[in-house]
């Protein structure tokens, strides 16, 4: 987790007449003064409302959520005499002129992991939580100490951004998931997703609280960053490697049959049946075709291996890479730029396939070195891979998530630096910062 210490370049989405339209659209003139008076004398005591975020849902109205938030931010200080305070930098850290991470390390500083699809009521909707849903989680956050230098809770923000099976950790894009977007927002404040989301990181700095972002050291398998910059990815070209397989495969059949141990009949058969599986077709061996099958597929180990780690090499990479660019710029109209140029994600990605390059995965928590490319899964919908550890071990049964595609940081046949990729990684970064105003950044296992 890192700070950006730079010249604040966030821009506030929000106005006072956006910020008053909000408090009216959801009824805080109807609450009444009991509970006002209730819900003033409870947040004067405590900093905040100290209640599950369950129980908020279910006991509060829209009015008085948003009115536990008027006074939460009276209290910070960032709304006075109703209108909103630190417009252009709503950041604690600014009002406190903190410039250094120190504030993170504090002890009895407490972090909190929100992702905001899931804050919800799921007993009413299996529907992602609303825009007054975060709010309702925003008001029972602990307000820190600052007598003690300890900072309300920092909001550790989950990816919200367009997903694969519906995994935070696997981005198509780097645009908001518009599962996210309220209507009522929209209609009122004419606010899309991407704005709902600045709005909400606005208030939550107006409260007191530091708010950080889960950046991935991956993406999506064929996201839109991957397609505008197919350079950030390791690739793999799956028909040429299946083709230099099945002649590794017959070198392997005639070592076997010159060894004179089994049937040459047999030795056919598993030949004809693995390259059968390796093409993803489904394939049973005989109780006589195992004991070959074994003997292949161990041969066929040592090989795939090396194959593997020879295509994922720089000079190989660079060539695959020129091939998958000119596919995208054909199927694309021109060659992208960025992410918003890329406008038939899913014909490019079907032309990608067919022409049997696709994105090398991540590995296994303890794997190391590079995914090896097994076979085709069973109906040749994607390929499969193994990993193995510093042993050298099989650790494939912990690797789930094979659709990822790591970032192209390193060669790993030199331990060098792809320094374009780290560019490209850091000016990303920067222009999140710039789009959230976020205050640091959670970094993971790079």
């Amino acid at each position: 987790m890192f700070n950006l210490i730079k010249k604040n370049t966030f821009q506030s989405i929000v106005t006072e007449e956006a910020f008053n339209k909000f408090i009216r659209i959801y009824g805080i003139d109807d609450v009444s003064n009991e509970r006002k008076e209730y819900f003033s004398k409870t947040i004067e005591k405590y900093g905040y409302l100290p209640y599950p975020h369950y129980k908020v849902l279910d006991e509060l109205t829209d009015g008085e959520i948003v009115f536990c938030l008027t006074k939460i931010l009276e209290n910070e200080g960032t709304y006075k005499n109703s209108k909103i305070v630190n417009l252009q930098n709503p950041s604690v850290l600014s009002r406190e002129k903190i410039k250094d991470s120190n504030w993170f390390k504090t002890e009895n500083h407490n972090i909190k992991l929100i992702s905001l699809s899931a804050l919800g009521n799921g007993d009413e909707s299996e529907k992602c939580g609303s825009f007054i849903n975060w709010i309702a989680q925003l008001i029972t956050l602990p307000r820190g100490n600052k007598a003690l230098n300890i900072l309300g809770d920092t909001i550790y923000l989950l990816p919200f951004f367009e997903r694969e099976f519906g995994c935070a950790y696997l981005p198509k894009s780097s645009e908001i998931s518009e599962k996210l977007q309220d209507e009522k927002i929209s209609k009122f404040l004419g606010l899309n997703a991407k704005k709902q989301v600045q709005f909400f990181i606005f208030l939550s700095q107006l409260a007191g609280h530091p708010v950080i972002f889960d950046i991935l050291p991956q993406t999506g398998r064929f996201s839109k960053a991957v397609l505008a910059k197919p350079y950030i990815a390791r690739w793999c070209d799956i028909k040429k490697l299946t083709e230099e397989y099945k002649q590794q495969l017959n070198e392997a059949a005639d070592r076997i049959r010159a060894e004179g141990e089994y049937k040459t009949e047999t030795i056919n058969s598993v030949k004809e049946k693995y390259i059968m599986n390796l093409e993803g077709k489904k394939t049973e061996y005989t109780e006589e075709e195992k004991s070959v099958f074994e003997v292949v597929d161990t041969l066929m180990e040592d090989i795939k291996k090396e194959l593997t780690d020879k295509m994922s090499q720089k000079e190989e990479q660079e060539a695959l890479i020129k091939q998958i660019s000119y596919i995208i710029e054909i199927k694309n109209g021109k060659a992208p730029e960025t992410e918003e140029d890329i406008t038939n994600q899913n014909e490019i990605i079907s032309s990608l396939i067919e022409s049997g390059y696709w994105p090398m995965p991540g590995g296994a928590w303890c794997s190391s070195g590079v995914p090896v490319y097994d076979k085709m899964h069973n109906g040749s919908d994607y390929p499969l891979y193994k990993h193995y550890d510093y042993k050298g071990e099989d650790v494939t049964k912990f690797a789930n998530l094979d659709c990822q595609t790591p970032y192209y940081f390193v060669y790993l046949e030199n331990g060098e630096y792809n320094e374009k990729v780290v560019n490209f990684y850091v000016k990303y970064t920067e222009n999140l910062q710039k789009e959230y105003n976020f205050d640091g950044f959670r970094v993971d296992h790079i």
